[in-house]
């Protein structure tokens, strides 16, 4: 799970509130406001532990009207793809950004949600239950993006200049994706969701994610995670 801090007002609400903002699967009330301490709290925590990572098994890449957009090969994609879609609102682009970016000989590609958006919803929907901002001194958002990091072997460079200023992204099942053959992939079987914006300064929704990139890179390299 990641975590960025945003800074808050200078009223006299909590000094901290945690917004939980996009997590693959992750369902709650909007606006619902529980202490760390409470056990709804913790049980909250251990749901969020146990939904998807978001990270994909692998990313292709589909060519379409000149150009190409990426597909990421995800358990349990279609229900997160509708998860996606209904956390946005139906309006994933409003929501969701697709960065690019080449670190340490790999590229990620991540669909990285709009970390300010979620803290206004919060907001709104906390003064529609309270009829009062929370009046927060600060922000802690946890997150999930999803996102697939290459090995070092790839093709990256050859599609690069293909990807257009918005891309769509399709998302596909393990079972229907055979690596040996990635051409006998069904069309049927990709269900598209966007199209996003494309980032490439890592700065999506003008936050900067250079430590979430960090954090995704060093994953990649565990070799437990490999």
């Amino acid at each position: 799970m990641r975590r960025v801090q945003l800074p808050g007002s200078d009223g006299d609400g909590p000094k901290k509130v945690v917004v939980l903002s996009y997590l693959p699967l992750l369902t709650g009330e909007p606006g619902r406001v529980l202490s760390v301490g409470d056990e709804g709290f913790k049980r909250l925590m251990a749901e969020a532990d146990r939904c998807p990572s978001g990270l994909a098994d692998a990313c292709l890449w589909m060519a379409e009207g000149g150009g190409v957009f990426p597909i990421f090969v995800l358990p349990q994609t279609h229900a997160t793809a509708e998860h996606l879609l209904a956390w946005s609102e139906n309006r994933p682009g409003d929501w969701f950004a697709l960065c690019f970016a080449q670190r340490q000989g790999r590229y990620v590609a991540a669909l990285f949600p709009n970390l300010v958006a979620s803290v206004e919803r919060f907001e709104a929907a906390y003064l529609a239950s309270h009829d009062e901002p929370s009046r927060a001194a600060s922000y802690e958002l946890l997150f999930r993006p999803l996102a697939f990091v290459s090995d070092v072997r790839h093709t990256f460079k050859k599609v690069k200049k293909m990807i257009g200023s918005t891309s769509m992204v399709g998302f596909v099942e393990p079972s229907d994706f055979d690596p040996a053959t990635p051409s006998s992939l069904n069309a049927e079987h990709i269900q598209r969701v966007g199209p996003f914006n494309v980032c490439w300064n890592a700065k999506p929704f003008d936050m900067s994610i250079e430590a979430v990139l960090s954090q995704l890179l060093a994953a990649a390299s565990d070799p437990e995670n490999n």
